[in-house]
């Protein structure tokens, strides 16, 4: 939020006349800027639409859509649950085509996410999956999910992986049972959970490898992870969008079977057999 009202300040002497009373609105009503459309905003701050278009490209983006949703984004970051609900009500007919809107907004955390990825980073997280001892995966709220499907996944393909639950034991208590041998996953989102982020310290103070998901470099879990994938969780609401985290754990254990070939050959096999047992499935 302060980048932008120091951009808008920063080129006070640029503006026309009207650029600056816009400029000066625009300050003033920060949190209803992103509301307004390009008409309603010069309307309301007493300007042509057309004053709106050059101010927003003065201040360096392609024109008031990139600006408003620019503003919308960092405003996002500043809302409680509450306030962010409202604000994508109050927007409610932008989002008549909820099914593509929300579709939309997972492609874009994914393509967001893999160019904020390092590839031999990745490479070298499937190295630390295919030699440790065991695996351990944790997350509170719905990133304790997250940890039951990472651990469900990599067992699929005979790896010693489990997922620790965070209610009889803590964390903690837990990963004093951790060897350097093994590996720690864990799932950090906002809002990033104490509890998880100092199980990672202590495994980290452990020498015990951690393995971070979370949607940041700067998410507190980070300076005590030895590798990190950085999955984008933007959400029209409040909620953690979870299609990108899905993506970048599908692609981990794909890499992790591409690269361990005759070993998950003789895995699918013993699968196989099971699946296609009638008295548990249907075949």
């Amino acid at each position: 939020m302060q980048s932008i009202q120091q951009m808008i300040m920063d080129k006070l002497t640029h503006y026309s006349k009207s650029q600056k009373i816009l400029a000066n609105f625009i300050l003033e009503n920060l949190h209803t800027v992103p509301l307004l459309s390009v008409n309603e905003l010069a309307e309301k701050a007493g300007v042509s639409s057309a004053t709106v278009v050059r101010f927003a490209r003065v201040l360096g983006f392609q024109g008031y859509l990139d600006f408003r949703n620019r503003l919308s984004d960092l405003l996002k970051k500043q809302l409680s649950p509450v306030e962010k609900f409202k604000a994508a009500v109050s927007k409610k007919e932008e989002y008549q085509d909820s099914l593509n809107k929300t579709a939309l907004q997972v492609v874009n955390n994914i393509n967001q996410s893999l160019q904020q990825n390092d590839l031999q980073e990745f490479k070298n997280i499937v190295e630390k999956l295919k030699k440790a001892e065991n695996i351990y995966c944790i997350g509170m709220g719905v990133s304790r999910f997250l940890a039951d499907i990472m651990a469900y996944l990599l067992r699929l393909y005979l790896k010693r992986a489990y997922s620790l639950p965070g209610d009889s034991q803590t964390f903690e208590e837990q990963i004093l049972l951790l060897t350097p041998r093994d590996l720690l996953i864990a799932f950090s989102f906002p809002h990033y959970s104490r509890q998880t982020v100092e199980a990672a310290q202590l495994a980290h103070e452990s020498n015990i490898p951690v393995v971070s998901f979370t949607d940041k470099k700067t998410a507190p879990i980070v300076q005590y992870s030895h590798h990190i994938l950085i999955a984008k969780t933007d959400n029209i609401l409040f909620t953690n969008s979870l299609g990108a985290i899905s993506v970048l754990m599908n692609a981990l254990v794909t890499e992790l079977a591409l690269t361990e070939g005759p070993k998950m050959v003789e895995s699918l096999k013993k699968i196989e057999k099971y699946f296609n047992d009638p008295r548990y499935y249907f075949v």
